[in-house]
């Protein structure tokens, strides 16, 4: 694995981001660089130790990176050229997709501190994971040449499809594509269309046509936008009522990705039918707060926020790269 060393500013960073008077400047935004011999990152999570993971990206190849510490991890691949990191538990366990060999194939790995990269294999022929719990649960999606992508949950070296069995033998109501996975084995994705959550095999839709799933927190809260009948971010809480997200800003449109335990939000509002998209933070009342990006008026998107209010992303640099980033207050 090849580490590098980043910014002390990164290291450094342990207050929360928590938009209020009391920080008069507002929240910074910190630029969390690249590997060398690439030029671009993307930052996907963060665990509640502050531990991010992402990819670093250029000349065709993509590495999956950790930033922990103020130092940058080449976390390696499954035997391909290229590797992806999409999520990081509490206890340090990544999980991604790598090329398995040099003719494109794609698995779902988990890397383990002083372990080799583990191949979770697959049900059909590539596997995509999405996300990973403290118990080391991993769901995702692997792709069918019949039936198209469809769900999978892995434990213990066991992958499992799961479904929406309620929508009978039609494979396409029976898709569920989920996204992420609570401490509690709560799944939350997207079946028929539309947002959802899995317990134990048993889906239930938001029951909006056409919304978004963001993420959850340990409370069963989901994050979700929709444009029907009118363009609208929402949270959806467990017990099936909802509470509005303020419209950011200067955008048509909202997409939260992510809620932490005291139900304050994150993700990125878009203008411009969709090419502009600005960064925004979502106090527990569902006030919308802007972030600044790298640049003025550039693009970025706020893709995760954990329990001590730490946001992470990626924002365009002036040079027209994207980089991986961290807001903090």
């Amino acid at each position: 694995m090849l580490t590098i060393g980043v910014s002390a500013a990164v290291a450094a960073v342990t207050a929360p981001l928590v938009p209020s008077s009391a920080h008069a400047a507002g929240p910074q935004i910190i630029d969390l660089g690249v590997l060398p011999g690439t030029t671009s990152s993307v930052a996907t999570d963060l665990n509640e130790h502050g531990v991010i993971v992402g990819n670093s990206s250029g000349n065709s190849a993509s590495r999956a990176v950790r930033w922990k510490n103020g130092t940058m991890t080449d976390l390696g691949t499954l035997g391909g050229p290229t590797a992806s990191a999409t999520a990081i538990n509490n206890n340090g366990w990544i999980v991604g997709n790598s090329n398995v060999d040099d003719y494109g194939t794609r698995h779902g790995f988990l890397w383990r501190p002083g372990q080799p990269m583990l191949d979770l294999d697959s049900l059909g022929s590539d596997s995509f994971a999405a996300d990973i719990n403290d118990a080391g649960v991993v769901i995702g999606q692997y792709y069918d040449s019949e039936l198209g992508f469809r769900g999978f949950r892995w434990e213990n070296g066991v992958m499992t499809t799961i479904e929406n069995q309620a929508g009978g033998p039609d494979p396409d109501l029976r898709r569920f594509i989920p996204k992420q996975i609570t401490g509690s084995g709560l799944i939350v994705g997207e079946s028929q269309g539309q947002a959802a959550r899995w317990v134990d095999g048993t889906v239930t839709l938001v029951g909006v046509p056409g919304a978004y799933c963001g993420g959850a927190n340990a409370a069963g809260e989901v994050t979700a936008s929709a444009s029907l009948p009118t363009e609208r971010a929402f949270v959806w809480r467990a017990d099936g009522t909802t509470r509005t997200l303020q419209m950011p800003s200067g955008t048509t449109r909202a997409w939260p990705t992510s809620i932490n335990a005291d139900g304050d939000a994150v993700g990125y509002g878009t203008s411009g039918h969709g090419t502009i998209s600005r960064p925004v933070y979502w106090s527990e009342t569902g006030v919308a707060h802007s972030l600044p990006s790298l640049v003025p008026d550039g693009h970025s998107v706020a893709v995760r926020v954990n329990n001590a209010s730490k946001v992470i992303g990626w924002s365009h640099a002036a040079d027209g790269t994207t980089r991986a980033v961290l807001w903090s207050a």
